[in-house]
């Protein structure tokens, strides 16, 4: 069973999170051998298919996580692929989910993820109506808006202007929009990387309510793997999203700006000397997430601080850095 919970932030407010992984045949891109380079997530998906009652059951089984206990909630629903997608969740199977989330008072946040290209007005707009009382998110991994990045480093399939599409349909039907944006995708430099993120949140921020930084980690069988095996990739510092993070916060106050560092401290994960502060830093960071206060992030011990200042205003390329 792949659900928990976490403390986080809902519908801008502290609370508790329920991530489900529901079990469905995940990322159709996956299937016909075009996944993103740096995910591995389909991997996970069921080797024998589920029945579509058996998934709706299963949300239920994940919500008794919460049940009885005290909110606000928010629930958060991955299928390593598209919530929207026909292939993996039927409409009605998708109705009769949000349906039982409905009964749950203290849910006072739902998010489900889809490519650009599924989202679709008459699909969203059942579901905004069924919980027309709730902050009802649907989340898009645009990872940059540089089209050329996300051809080159991460094959994402869509382009920036498909990610508008999505947004704008997404509003119109009565729902929020949530872009994923992806902090040093290969081939970029640590300087290259933050200045990404910063050029994507720019151009995203008119069609966006939430921001989620999602800093690369390591994911088996993965080209991105390959690359860090033969020393020609290094996930990012945790003070290039420290970095990022201040920034964004101060320049968009009023988005909400949302980070989970997994794997935060190893050397698969985002890292700065790989020392016990790395881990503070990571708790740091989930803690400005789930309360959107900056004092969290703002005064941290500056350890190895000065190796990545280096790194960045010089513009290194991770083969450089033999040592890191």
């Amino acid at each position: 069973m792949t659900y928990w919970t976490s403390e986080d932030n809902v519908a801008g407010k502290p609370g508790t999170a329920l991530f489900i992984i529901l079990p469905t045949i995940g990322c159709y891109r996956f299937r016909i051998n075009e996944a993103c380079y740096m995910c591995a997530y389909p991997t996970a998906a069921p080797k024998v298919k589920w029945s579509q009652e058996a998934i709706v059951d299963y949300v239920r089984e994940a919500l008794k996580k919460i049940e009885g206990k005290k909110g606000p909630f928010a629930v958060r629903m991955f299928t390593s692929g598209s919530f929207l997608d026909n292939g993996e969740l039927k409409p009605e199977t998708r109705r009769k989910i949000f349906e039982i989330l409905a009964d749950f008072d203290d849910v006072r946040e739902i998010v489900i993820e889809s490519r650009s290209e599924l989202v679709r007005y008459e699909a969203v707009k059942e579901l905004a109506e069924i919980v027309p009382d709730r902050h009802f998110e649907v989340a898009v991994g645009l990872e940059t808006a540089n089209d050329d990045i996300a051809d080159v480093s991460i094959n994402k399939g869509n382009t920036f202007e498909d990610f508008v599409k999505a947004a704008e349909i997404t509003h119109e039907a009565g729902a929020k929009v949530k872009a994923y944006l992806l902090l040093k995708p290969i081939f970029l430099s640590e300087r290259d990387g933050i200045n990404d993120v910063k050029e994507s949140i720019t151009r995203a921020e008119p069609y966006t309510d939430t921001f989620s930084i999602n800093i690369t980690d390591i994911q088996k069988g993965t080209l991105y793997e390959r690359l860090w095996e033969k020393g020609e990739y290094r996930p990012p510092w945790l003070w290039s999203a420290v970095e990022v993070l201040l920034w964004a916060k101060k320049r968009f106050p009023n988005k909400r700006i949302l980070s989970d560092p997994v794997g935060a401290g190893s050397k698969r994960g985002p890292h700065n000397c790989l020392t016990e502060y790395d881990r503070v830093i990571g708790r740091a960071i989930k803690k400005f997430s789930a309360t959107q206060d900056l004092s969290h992030i703002e005064n941290l011990k500056p350890e190895c601080r000065e190796s990545w200042e280096y790194i960045v205003e010089n513009g290194l390329l991770d083969w450089q850095l033999v040592t890191w």
